[in-house]
């Protein structure tokens, strides 16, 4: 397992995953909260969400299609099978950026 990038819920990047010559999937946000997995061909064409793909929570909890999509939070990492391989792992990393204001000092223990 190799790391391919990072995503955020608050731009307009688009990922994507070329799985095979004509089966790419791509991840976007929504909003500040909410994403959507689905798939394209190699043209960028949306495709219906193939039988043999699949995507579940860090927990183990199947995630079902909606509208040839899958649709994820921020607060769950995430495994997407295809044939029932894992390939692609979204980690929620759980972090959260600190802002001060001026004369704050930070300090770590």
């Amino acid at each position: 397992m190799t790391a391919k990038g990072c995503f955020s819920y608050k731009n307009a990047t688009v990922n994507g995953f070329n799985i095979t010559n004509q089966l790419q999937v791509r991840v976007e946000a929504i909003d500040n909260n909410v994403a959507k997995i689905y798939t394209t061909d190699e043209n960028g064409n949306t495709l219906p969400m193939p039988v043999n793909v699949s995507l579940r929570t860090g927990e183990d909890v199947n995630v079902p299609v909606y509208n040839n999509e899958f649709l994820i939070v921020w607060i769950e990492s995430y495994v997407l099978p295809v044939c029932g391989v894992d390939i692609l792992w979204l980690h929620n990393q759980m972090q959260q950026a600190f802002s001060a204001s001026n004369g704050i000092t930070a300090f770590s223990l």
